[in-house]
């Protein structure tokens, strides 16, 4: 069984080592985290020349070498040449670097799991590398329950959190704060196309509370 856990990547050095479009996959998650990514592949696909030119990531048109991964923080094996995938998952494990050589589950020290992202929101499922269709087929049914509206409540509830944070001294009192909202008709009120701001929910939420003292 896995450890779950969300990695914070941003502006940490990542490596993937490859240039196609399983590549290409791993690199847009990447970078969509603010991570420095490197690519190391004598050829890319189009969308990561793009991203090259564009300056969003560092690409080495060379197949990978040893010493390659030094600083890295997470590394990706995604060529279809066996022997460098091991060579990457080796160096990888000689400097205890999280790996992933995609579709080798001996070659990994972490998996990714199927995710459904709505702003703030990620909820991620994995069958343990068991039973990747599934986890495909569950991710479905959960991107027809979380539909966009999740996104602008994360949004909203993240102003408003600040908003809680700043002016409600007691942290019992956020608590409770947060639980009202939480069970409250916000979510209801999105769908129906009310707009809602981090405002109205503090003045219906949290008013009466006494102001933060300094």
């Amino acid at each position: 069984m896995y450890y779950p856990v969300y990695l914070d990547l941003s502006g940490r050095r990542c490596v993937v080592v490859g240039g196609g479009e399983v590549a290409e996959r791993k690199v847009e998650a990447l970078v969509r985290c603010g991570a420095a990514v490197t690519v190391i592949s004598p050829a890319l696909t189009e969308k990561l020349v793009d991203l090259a030119q564009r300056g969003e990531i560092e690409h080495r048109a060379r197949s990978y070498q040893s010493g390659d991964l030094e600083g890295a923080r997470v590394v990706f094996g995604a060529t279809d040449d066996r022997p460098t995938n091991m060579a990457v998952f080796e160096e990888a494990e000689a400097r205890g670097i999280p790996a992933n050589v995609v579709d080798d589950p001996p070659l990994c020290t972490f998996i990714v799991p199927s995710t459904v992202t709505r702003g703030d929101l990620q909820i991620a499922i994995s069958t343990g590398g068991a039973s990747p269709a599934l986890a495909k087929r569950i991710r479905a049914g959960l991107e027809d329950e979380f539909g966009e509206e999740y996104a602008v409540l994360m949004s909203l509830m993240k102003e408003f959190r600040s908003l809680v944070m700043a002016r409600v001294p007691s942290p019992a009192a956020r608590r409770r704060i947060f639980d009202a909202v939480a069970d409250s008709d916000v979510l209801d009120r999105i769908r129906a196309g009310v707009q809602v701001s981090a405002e109205d929910l503090a003045r219906e939420f949290a008013a009466g509370q006494p102001p933060t003292t300094t």
